[in-house]
C-alpha cells in the first residue's frame, strides 16, 4: 500500500505510525524548521491522531496529514474522516490519575498553535509548526533603530516649530492610538485565556497533592524574582529623560491609588462592566478566577459556554496578534520622539537596564543548582552544567511554548524525571513560572516610582509587589503594565518607551522562566519519589 500520496502529503495509521513521524521529520527539515519546532510538530500530531483514532474507534483508523509553507511560515494539516469530534476540545471531567489528563495538559498548552474545523465528513486539525516569529523581533528592532536615527535628524535639521508640530500631530497621535487599541484588546484577552485555562481542568487539578506543591513551589520563587527586581530598579533609580517628556503637558500622571486597602478592596469590581470599561487587569484576574472556578465546577452541564469561552480566548489573541503587527511602528515613533526631546545619552541608561535584566539568568541557575543540590540530591555542578547547555534554546528561540517539548525531553533524559510528570508539570509549571518576565518588569515599575518622583512607603510597596505578582501570572509582560502604571501614579503611555528594548529583555527572561519551570518539576518530582536513578547522579 502506498502511503506517501505526493510531495507534502502521507497516509498515517497505527501501524505505520513511526514511519509516518520520519517522513514528517525529514519534510520539515527539507524546510529549514528549527529542530524544536519539529519536536513540538511531532508531539502535537501524536496527542491529536491518538485522539481522534480512539474517538472513531476504529481498529484500521487512517489519517491524512499534509504540509503547507508560504511565506516562511509552516503548517501541518491533519484530516481524518469521521463522526465529528474536536481533539482540541478540553471539557471532560478527567482524573489526573488518567493517561489522558496528561495528554490533555499538553494540547492546552500549544492550544494557540493548533485550529480545529469540520470539513464535509472529515474532522481537521492544523497544526501552526513554524510562524516567523523572529521577523517581529527583527522588525521591532529595526524600528528602534529607524526611530533613533529619524530622531537624531529631526533634531538636528528641523527647527523647532517643525518639531512641535510633527511631535504633537504625528508622534503622540500615534502613540495614541496604538495605546487606545492596546487597552482595548488586553484586559478581555486575559480575562478569557485565564477563564479558558481553569474551566478546561478539572477540580482534581488543583487539590491533587503534587500539583499543589508545584503551584505553591513556583509562586515562592516568582515572589523572590519579583522582590530582587524591585531591589535591582531601586538600585538603578529614575530617567529624567522621561519624567522630561511627560512634564510637558503631552500626558499626566494619575492620581496614586496604590495601597494594600485599595488592593484589596477594589480587586472586587462593583459590576461587570468597570473592569472592561476602566482596563483594570487586577479585578480581571479576580473576575477571570472566580468564573473558571464555576465553569469548572458545573462539569458538562456547561460545555457550551465552555467552548465559547474557548472561541474568545483564540479569537482575541489573533486581534492581539494584528495590533502587534504596529509594534515596530510604535517603537520607531517613540524612540524618535525620546531622542528629539532628549539625547543620545538616554541610550546608556537602557543599556543599563539590559544589563542587568540580563543578570537574573546566572542567578537564576545558581539558585536551581543550589536547590536542586538541598532538596534533589544532585551535585550542584552537574545540574548547572546540564541546565545552561540546554537553555541556549529558549534563550534564542525567546518563546517557552516553541521550547517545550525540548524541555519535557531534557527533564526526562537528562534529570530522569518520569514521563508522566514530566508531561504534567511542564505545560502546567509554564503558568507559574514567569521569573524571567516578572523580574524585568518589576525593575522598570521601580525604575518609573523614582522618574515620576513617587512617595514609597511600606504600604505602597507591599501593594505593588502583590500586584506585580498577579500580573506575572498573566504572562503578557510589558503589555498589560498600562493600568498598573496608572494605579502607581505613571502615565500609561510611559510602557511605549520600554517596548522597544523588550525583545532584548525578553531572550534572558525566557531562558529563566524556563529554568525556573525545569528546577520546580525537578524539586517535586524528587520530593514524590518520580526520579530515575537519581542516586547515581549525586
Amino acid at each position: 500500500m502506498r502511503y506517501d500520496y505526493g510531495e507534502n502529503t502521507y497516509l498515517i495509521s497505527e501501524t505505520n505510525y513511526s514511519d509516518a513521524v520520519d517522513w514528517l521529520e525529514r519534510k520539515l527539515d527539507e524546510m529549514k524548521v528549527p529542530r524544536p519546532k519539529i519536536l513540538q510538530a511531532e508531539l502535537l500530531l501524536e496527542e491529536n491522531f491518538y485522539r481522534l483514532m480512539r474517538a472513531e474507534g476504529k481498529e484500521n483508523f487512517t489519517a491524512k496529514i499534509s504540509l503547507k509553507k508560504r511565506m516562511g511560515d509552516v503548517k501541518l494539516v491533519l484530516s481524518a474522516h469521521g463522526e465529528k469530534f474536536n481533539s482540541l476540545s478540553f471539557y471532560d471531567e478527567i482524573s489526573e490519575d488518567d493517561e489522558e489528563y496528561y495528554r490533555i495538559a499538553i494540547l492546552k498548552a500549544y492550544q494557540e498553535k493548533m485550529r480545529y474545523y469540520r470539513k464535509g465528513t472529515e474532522n481537521v486539525v492544523v497544526i501552526f509548526v513554524h510562524e516567523t516569529e523572529s521577523k517581529e523581533v527583527r522588525n521591532t528592532l529595526l524600528g528602534l533603530i529607524i526611530g533613533l536615527g529619524l530622531g537624531v535628524l529631526l533634531k538636528e535639521f528641523a527647527d523647532i516649530d517643525l518639531q512641535n508640530w510633527i511631535l504633537y500631530n504625528v508622534f503622540d497621535a500615534l502613540q495614541a492610538m496604538f495605546m487606545n487599541a492596546l487597552m482595548m484588546v488586553v484586559a478581555p484577552m486575559i480575562f478569557f485565556s485565564i477563564v479558558s485555562s481553569i474551566s478546561s481542568m478539572s477540580d482534581a487539578a488543583y487539590i491533587k497533592r503534587t500539583g499543589g506543591r508545584l503551584v505553591i513551589c513556583s509562586l515562592l520563587k516568582l515572589s523572590f524574582y519579583i522582590t530582587i527586581g524591585l531591589f535591582v530598579g531601586n538600585f538603578i533609580g529614575s530617567m529624567p529623560e522621561l519624567s522630561g517628556i511627560f512634564s510637558e503637558g503631552s500626558s499626566v500622571a494619575a492620581t496614586v491609588s496604590l495601597s494594600i486597602r485599595n488592593l484589596i478592596v477594589d480587586i472586587v469590581p462593583g459590576n461587570l462592566v468597570n473592569p472592561f470599561a476602566n482596563n483594570n487587569i487586577l479585578q480581571m484576574l479576580f473576575l477571570a478566577c472566580l468564573f473558571g472556578v464555576m465553569l469548572s465546577r458545573s462539569g458538562n452541564r456547561t460545555s457550551w459556554a465552555k467552548e465559547g469561552v474557548e472561541f474568545m480566548s483564540r479569537f482575541t489573541i489573533d486581534v492581539l496578534g494584528v495590533i502587534s503587527k504596529l509594534i515596530p511602528a510604535l517603537v520607531a515613533v517613540s524612540m524618535a520622539e525620546l531622542m528629539i526631546k532628549t539625547d543620545i545619552y538616554i541610550l546608556l541608561s537602557y543599556g543599563k537596564i539590559i544589563f542587568l535584566a540580563a543578570l537574573g539568568l546566572p542567578l537564576s541557575l545558581l539558585l536551581s543548582s543550589m536547590l536542586a543540590a538541598l532538596f534533589g540530591n544532585i551535585r550542584p555542578t552537574v545540574f548547572l552544567g546540564d541546565v545552561a547547555r540546554f537553555i541556549v534554546l529558549p534563550f534564542s528561540t525567546s518563546n517557552s511554548s516553541a521550547c517545550m517539548p525540548a524541555t519535557m525531553k531534557f527533564c526526562m533524559e537528562k534529570l530522569g524525571i518520569e514521563e508522566n510528570f514530566a508531561k504534567f508539570s511542564i505545560p502546567m509549571g509554564m503558568q507559574f513560572n514567569m521569573a524571567g518576565t516578572a523580574y524585568y518588569v518589576a525593575i522598570i515599575s521601580m525604575i518609573m516610582v523614582h522618574t515620576f518622583g513617587i512617595d514609597m512607603n511600606l504600604d505602597f510597596i507591599l501593594s505593588l509587589f502583590v500586584a506585580e505578582l498577579f500580573m506575572a501570572l498573566t504572562g503578557v509582560g510589558l503589555i498589560a503594565m498600562p493600568s498598573l502604571f496608572g494605579a502607581m501614579g505613571v502615565p500609561a503611555e510611559v510602557v511605549a518607551f520600554f517596548i522597544g528594548i523588550e525583545p532584548l529583555l525578553d531572550m534572558p527572561g525566557t531562558a529563566q522562566s524556563v529554568t525556573e519551570n525545569i528546577s520546580s518539576s525537578y524539586l517535586i518530582a524528587c520530593r514524590e519519589n518520580l526520579v530515575k536513578n537519581n542516586n547515581t547522579r549525586s
